[in-house]
């Protein structure tokens, strides 16, 4: 029995507010197995982008935030295998695909064009996952869309918040603490500058494996939601569970014929 079809995502219709919270939880349950996966790898590119030589502090930045759709594509296999690696659950052998399938799939436009799309950690899934082809993924897109798939521009909106409120909160802090040791603070600062970069990027890059992690954890919630809304998955679930036991009752009762 999968893990979560009786705990975090458990197939039944939610509000599309329970099914970001269920993403949450789903979260929770996944996040030991994002260290080696995605928190690991992400560390190691962002600290050879510090080595990029010339003082363009600001590359790596830029670098990490546009490589985004990329790290998230390993958040999103760590959660999907997760999730459908029960024997119950419909379409596993349909969306189960190879690691470095599930990456490159798509990825160039969520790079490009796609970049700046509220949506697209709800779509990711369905693009990266159903291995539709260009035609049928956009009228899978539209119809999914009615499930609630478009609530991720509002997840979309929360990780851009939370991020500014996590770095401004740590800014006063970092300020609070440097007066308690030094009364003046900006003359602390100006003479400490690449401590003080160093330290802010590793706050980044926290704030980034933390927020990016939950937003397309939630977006995989809207995501399997909607095909439970609009395909009826826990339905399918139900009498797949009554078939196999009918199955399994069928072929038990067929063996005692042949021992009598």
């Amino acid at each position: 029995m999968n893990p979560f079809s009786e705990s975090a995502l458990r197939l039944r219709r939610r509000s599309v507010w329970e099914a970001c919270d269920s993403g949450i939880l789903l979260w929770r349950k996944s996040f030991v197995y994002l260290i080696p996966v995605f928190a690991i790898p992400f560390w190691i590119v962002a600290c050879c982008l510090r080595f990029i030589p010339g003082g363009l502090y600001f590359i790596p930045y830029i670098a990490l935030w546009w490589l985004k759709p990329f790290f998230d594509r390993l958040i999103l296999h760590v959660v999907s295998t997760r999730f459908f690696s029960g024997p119950d659950l419909p379409d596993r052998n349909k969306l189960k695909s190879s690691f470095f399938g599930n990456i490159r799939r798509g990825l160039l436009g969520d790079l490009l064009w796609r970049r700046f799309s509220p949506y697209r950690a709800s779509y990711m899934p369905l693009r990266v996952l159903e291995h539709t082809a260009m035609k049928q993924f956009r009228q899978r897109k539209k119809t999914l869309a009615e499930g609630g798939l478009n609530f991720c521009a509002f997840i979309s909106g929360f990780g851009l918040t939370a991020e500014a409120v996590l770095l401004l909160g740590e800014i006063l802090f970092a300020f609070i603490s440097i007066q308690l040791f030094s009364p003046e603070v900006f003359s602390y600062i100006g003479d400490n500058q690449a401590t003080v970069e160093v330290i802010a990027f590793i706050t980044f890059c926290f704030n980034y494996i933390l927020v990016e992690s939950l937003y397309v954890c939630m977006g995989f919630g809207l995501y399997i939601n909607s095909r439970v809304e609009l395909e009826g998955w826990d339905l399918q679930l139900l009498f797949g569970k009554f078939a196999g036991e009918g199955e399994i009752n069928h072929t038990k009762k067929h063996k005692e014929e042949i021992k009598e």
